[in-house]
């Protein structure tokens, strides 16, 4: 078996760990029935279960362009992160020690080619592309090794935000408004965290190109942004590991990396959101439905 060696931090620590080649695994929905399965090539092999909890194969293979790909976990918890990137830090001095996080709800989760719908507070949001890491067996209080074993894998994701300007217009309260708690706030929405469809182990995290475009062909709008994981301050065994001690981290909880920079998206865009040797996840932005 090929095996790729990953460091553990990019501050040179020197413990390395053996990770495995690189298997893909999915949730996926298929005449009616929710299943988990592992990907080769243009099938799916079909779980018994989660592949964190055990899952093994079942005998039965579907092809992969006649399943509804869904978002790969059922997270209890998810997690983003604030200034993780070393742009971040350029003017700002030294980055912190540990992590800076936030939450959202399980009802933030969403799979690609789900709508995004606007909340009826907003009339535009701001979406990012991060890399996600997905956890696979229960961690607290971990150090850097214990949490790399945590990790069993890693997709693509949108952490969309609401737009606080767009927040104040709507409830007619001052642009310049000093705010603390509503831009964390505005992160809550329904289906503001979509994700997947494929959870990739065995690659390394180091150097991957992430790539958002948001489109809409009706106002001709082509926006393109680039960047890459390889300017992450933190490693995902550190995120983990820090994270871990604050709360317990469940199979199937994801985190979001971070990103350094967010774009407006409105009712009638297409947001793409892609990491080279990962995966794209794709979703429209819509208005809410008039009552």
């Amino acid at each position: 078996m090929k095996f790729l060696i990953l460091l553990l931090s990019i501050f040179g620590l020197a413990a390395t760990y053996a990770v495995a080649e690189d298997m893909v695994y999915c949730r996926f929905s298929y005449k009616e029935s929710v299943h988990y399965g592992r990907v080769k090539g243009k099938k799916i092999y079909v779980l018994d279960k989660a592949p964190w909890s055990g899952g093994q194969e079942t005998g039965q293979v579907v092809p992969l362009n006649k399943v509804r790909l869904l978002h790969p976990s059922e997270p209890r918890v998810i997690l983003g992160l604030g200034g993780s990137y070393q742009e971040a830090w350029k003017d700002n001095g030294t980055p912190y020690k540990t992590v800076r996080w936030f939450t959202k709800p399980p009802t933030a989760a969403a799979s690609p080619g789900d709508d995004i719908v606007l909340p009826a507070s907003l009339d535009e949001i701001k979406v990012e592309v991060e890399l996600v890491i997905v956890i696979g067996k229960t961690v607290k209080d971990a150090d850097e090794a214990e949490a790399q074993q945590a990790i069993f894998g890693y997709t693509v994701g949108d952490d969309v935000v609401g737009s606080v300007d767009s927040y104040h217009r709507i409830q007619g309260e001052p642009q310049d408004q000093k705010e603390g708690l509503l831009p964390p706030g505005l992160k809550i929405g329904d289906h503001f965290a979509p994700f997947g469809p494929f959870i990739h182990r065995g690659i390394d995290w180091r150097n991957l190109e992430r790539t958002l475009r948001i489109t809409n062909p009706e106002t001709d709008k082509n926006v393109l942004y680039k960047h890459n994981t390889s300017h992450l301050v933190y490693s995902p065994a550190k995120i983990v590991s820090d994270l871990s001690k604050v709360l317990t981290l469940s199979p199937g909880d994801i985190i979001f990396t971070g990103t350094t920079q967010s774009f407006p998206a409105v009712d009638g865009d297409v947001v793409q959101v892609s990491i080279k040797g990962v995966g794209e996840c794709v979703n429209r932005v819509v208005a809410p439905t008039k009552k």
